[in-house]
């Protein structure tokens, strides 16, 4: 479970085994669970919530995007270095 950033309390992380899935990350307060929130990463430099089973609130939600924001650049390539492979995006 390669985590990436922590930011207003959360930490922001993929699991190892997702090499299939589209790029996105997940965030959690606690320790990683299948419950944790889920964020598709677009390739028009925004960010989608796939699912917040992780109940997180509208505005940690706002800190956490505007966090990885900043970051997006950054946070494709440690996806692409991680899995050795070209990136695909959600729809």
């Amino acid at each position: 479970m390669p985590e990436y950033l922590r930011t207003a309390g959360y930490k922001i992380y993929f699991w190892s085994n997702e090499t299939d899935e589209p790029i996105h990350f997940h965030a959690t307060k606690g320790n990683p669970s299948k419950n944790d929130t889920k964020v598709w990463v677009l390739a028009n430099g925004s960010f989608k919530l796939a699912h917040n089973k992780g109940q997180i609130p509208e505005k940690d939600l706002s800190r956490i995007f505007s966090a990885m924001q900043g970051y997006y650049f950054d946070f494709l390539n440690f996806w692409k270095s991680y899995f050795h492979t070209e990136i695909k995006f959600h729809d």
